[in-house]
């Protein structure tokens, strides 16, 4: 007999999407802490530090993220290590870059983290419950690692503290007492060699060599992903690695409390509070948006990309026995990934909108006036459009799957039309080119408006539209905003444009918020389209 859920109450709705809003109103305080302290730089200034980072330093960054990355796929190799669950490296190294692409850019790395891998490490015969505690494992590894790098750091530099107010002295004290406590849980598993009971399921406590590697790599990797960070910041000696790798911890930290989706808002504050004192704003602004750049942004479409080949592949009937069997294993996290790619890039439109064209080409003159203000507006309406369509994406509506394909590709062409803006093309087209192949996929008929958002959905969300808003209002502040600006008709009118655009955007996500909270409230239970199970879920579900 099958089971229908009941659907919440209005009480569960409230505790649900109030707990979004609230996160909601950590960014907007972040927001207003980063407007605070970049009250004296403009957008002129941002890019005058970006053009100071030399060729050098992104090839670095980009190949200590590499290496970044290629620690957070061992991670989960620890972890089957741990559970005696081994399984061939080439797929754990997979998954592990797919779920940690998607939990960098959208947050909510338990949730996200865990669903990704059910998916892959499934058809590999690991259960929900190992699946929970493969999820576990990397989660702990990771707080250990942030556990473990800011005691080695007050040991080796205390004075690295100095914008915690904490004296050298202080700092050496509590650095030992912390390796005091990571080295009790190293030896840990020498007493505890009984399996914990947790909600009824036994979690064996690591073993010490398990352990000191958790670790270890933990320590590793986010020393590396701090110097990603240190790599994308403009040359200065005033800042050193040190002064970096604690900013970026207490970073870290802030931003997982505040469960913002990718800290953001939230992660820059914190850092730009941290090393303004010794490092001008508009540096640091700088070195965050390359940071982001290349460890969020790049992996998350080269995530995209590596579903969208093996689904080409798979199309074209060209592949052996081995590669079916991948694909096949994949094809369920096609749509999450796609779902992912397609907000981000969305998110990407809206942002390059929100900032003010450095030139135009030559032959742009009055009589192109008309092609720049539609690609600008045309460029905004499909980056909202796509934000709002991933979860749509997400649950394999076909029609979901068309629209994404004809918003690219306009986001694509507004790009180009603007003076042959092809940096910009590139990642509407790239995801383009991934989403393409993916059509079996999406195989489900459904209303896209009859599928409301669920709370991670609406916070990405939120924070997406916020961000982008305070971007164009950062941007154009030195502008006086009056009742003649809406009407401003210039090829260098950018504020204008914005204005305008920010009131499509804003028109289009208030509809969607009224359709979707119209039909929530309308629909018949019966008519509730069955969630894709969690893990544990679909444990419990196969038992």
């Amino acid at each position: 007999m099958a089971h229908t859920e009941s659907p919440p109450t209005w009480t569960q709705r409230l505790l649900r999407y109030g707990t979004g809003v609230l996160i909601l109103a950590l960014l907007a305080g972040a927001l207003v802490i980063l407007n605070r302290w970049l009250e004296q730089y403009s957008v002129a200034d941002i890019r005058q530090a970006l053009n100071r980072i030399t060729g050098v330093q992104l090839l670095a960054a980009s190949a200590a993220a590499a290496v970044s990355y290629w620690l957070l796929t061992l991670y989960d190799l620890l972890a089957l290590r741990h559970l005696r669950r081994p399984l061939p490296y080439r797929w754990v190294a997979f998954t592990a870059f797919t779920s940690y692409a998607f939990s960098h850019s959208l947050g909510f790395a338990s949730i996200i983290g865990a669903t990704v891998r059910y998916r892959l490490y499934a058809p590999h015969g690991l259960g929900g419950v190992e699946v929970a505690q493969v999820t576990l494992f990397v989660v702990t590894t990771f707080m250990l690692g942030l556990a473990t790098v800011m005691p080695v750091v007050m040991l080796i530099d205390p004075t690295a503290l100095k914008a915690l107010h904490v004296p050298p002295g202080s700092a050496v004290l509590l650095g030992l007492a912390a390796l005091a406590i990571l080295v009790a849980y190293a030896v840990g598993g020498f007493w505890l060699r009984r399996p914990l009971r947790v909600f009824g399921h036994a979690i064996a406590f690591p073993r010490p060599s398990i352990a000191v590697r958790q670790l270890l790599l933990g320590l590793c990797d986010l020393s590396l992903a701090a110097l990603v960070l240190y790599l994308c910041l403009p040359p200065s000696d005033a800042v050193s690695y040190a002064d970096v790798l604690v900013a970026f911890g207490l970073a870290l930290v802030a931003g997982i409390i505040s469960h913002v989706p990718g800290g953001l808002g939230v992660f820059d504050a914190i850092v730009l509070v941290s090393l303004t004192p010794a490092m001008p704003g508009n540096d640091v602004m700088a070195g965050l948006l390359v940071f982001r750049l290349i460890y969020y942004l790049a992996p998350l479409v080269i995530a995209g990309l590596m579903f969208g080949g093996v689904e080409a592949f798979q199309a074209r009937r060209r592949i052996g026995g081995l590669s079916r069997g991948i694909s096949a294993a994949i094809s369920p996290a096609v749509p999450l990934v796609l779902a992912a790619c397609i907000f981000i890039t969305g998110a990407f439109l809206l942002f390059s909108r929100a900032t003010p064209e450095e030139t135009l080409p030559a032959p742009f003159d009055a009589t192109a006036l008309p092609l720049v203000e539609m690609s600008h507006f045309t460029g905004s309406v499909a980056g909202v459009l796509l934000i709002l369509l991933a979860h749509a994406v997400q649950r394999r509506l076909h029609a979901a799957w068309v629209l994404s394909l004809v918003l690219l590709a306009t986001g694509c062409a507004s790009a180009l039309l603007k003076g042959g803006d092809w940096p910009e093309a590139i990642v509407p087209g790239l995801i383009f080119l991934a989403l393409l192949p993916a059509r079996k996929e999406f195989h489900r008929r459904g209303n896209i408006l009859r599928n409301p958002l669920t709370p991670s959905w609406f916070i990405a969300t939120g924070v997406a539209l916020a961000s982008a808003f305070w971007l164009g209002l950062f941007s154009y502040k030195h502008i006086a905003f009056s009742d003649e600006l809406w009407w401003h008709f210039t090829l260098h009118g950018d504020a204008s444009r914005f204005l305008r655009a920010s009131v499509a955007v804003g028109v289009i996500a208030l509809g969607a918020a009224l359709v979707h909270l119209v039909s929530a409230a309308s629909r018949d239970p019966e008519e509730r389209e069955e969630k894709p199970p969690g893990p544990l879920t679909a444990a419990r579900r196969t038992d």
